[in-house]
């Protein structure tokens, strides 16, 4: 599936009145694509926000030839997202997204309603951003050259959301699992979101996924049950995440992560702080951000990220980083 019939498969998700106007616009460069109750519909592309004239071109100046979604379009997008079966995407919708076949992952505002003192259901949607997934190959090349050239590593890549995350660790798999490093390594996908394996045949051929699992419980099922070489996963961090990391890494596996967080924010993560610190993670790729999608900003040994923070003058890092950096096991 090239990445145009991936665009089109999202705006099929669309109501009527605005995807026919978005059918106009090149689909090359849009990131994510958003909706607001009463407000202007707006593209993210590498440049910005644009909004969207009525005769589909982009402008940076809002005005009324500008098109604006309303409330029933909101609703009508959700339901197509959901394939017309929201309760089926109830805990989805909890967490804030639902994801469509392609792997386009949909985030969803609206308004929380209690039951007995917990989050029951979600009503009044108000906003939805569809986010589009890129299949690149090639993407991870300059991360393939630099950290796997003498075999697998353990490696974390780190950054802002839209930095290009998603779209490498799917490389990644691919070329892991298709013999670029010189043998076909078994590969398995942790897929919580279910945004990773939209398209699988960009997955590589020697590539299991895990769907819909929480990561740590799906991290424990491929360590127990698929022998893989190397467990892929997005967005850790959360909900023992990193203990479950800890396990497989200890039974043999190796582990391919990513974080949200910009290089400067890297030293208030704890848990990640604490999977360098016990010399589990060798390399560490920090992303430039959404501004260049997919870019490298710079690969840093483990253990020079620690001895920078070491030697850093600023004693609240220090103070928050140190008990973690001398800890003994």
């Amino acid at each position: 599936m090239e990445n145009h019939n991936i665009t089109e498969h999202v705006l099929n998700c669309i109501a009527p009145r605005i995807r026919n106007v978005l059918m106009n616009i090149s689909c090359n460069d849009i990131q994510e694509i958003r909706l607001r109750n009463s407000g202007p519909v707006v593209i993210v592309n590498s440049y910005g926000s644009s909004f969207v004239t009525k005769n589909g071109r982009l402008t940076q100046i809002l005005s009324d030839q500008c098109i604006y979604s309303a409330e029933y379009e909101i609703t009508d997008t959700l339901n197509k997202c959901c394939g017309y079966s929201l309760h089926t995407h109830t805990k989805d919708l909890l967490n804030g997204f639902v994801t469509i076949p392609s792997g386009a992952r949909v985030g969803v505002c609206g308004t929380a309603v209690y039951e007995n003192g917990k989050i029951k259901s979600v009503k009044d949607i108000s906003s939805v951003n569809i986010r589009i997934p890129r299949n690149v190959k090639g993407a991870s090349d300059e991360i393939i050259k630099a950290v796997f050239n003498h075999g697998l590593q353990n490696l974390l890549i780190v950054g802002p959301p839209s930095s290009g995350k998603t779209t490498i660790i799917k490389d990644l798999a691919y070329q892991i699992s298709d013999g670029r490093l010189g043998k076909y390594y078994k590969v398995c996908v942790a897929d919580e979101r279910m945004e990773i394996s939209g398209s699988r045949e960009f997955l590589g051929p020697n590539t299991d996924v895990i769907k819909g699992y929480p990561k740590a419980k799906a991290i424990d099922i491929a360590v127990r049950t698929m022998s893989p070489e190397v467990i892929i996963c997005d967005e850790v961090g959360f909900n023992g995440e990193t203990d479950e990391i800890l396990h497989g890494i200890n039974c043999g596996v190796k582990f391919i992560i990513t974080a949200h967080a910009n290089e400067y924010d890297f030293n208030s993560r704890n848990d990640l702080l604490s999977l360098c610190k016990i010399g589990q993670i060798n390399k560490i790729v920090f992303l430039s951000g959404s501004n260049m999608p997919g870019k490298v900003k710079r690969i840093v040994n483990c253990n020079e990220l620690l001895e920078n923070i070491r030697n850093n003058t600023d004693a609240s890092v220090r103070n928050t980083c140190e008990p973690l950096l001398y800890k003994t096991n």
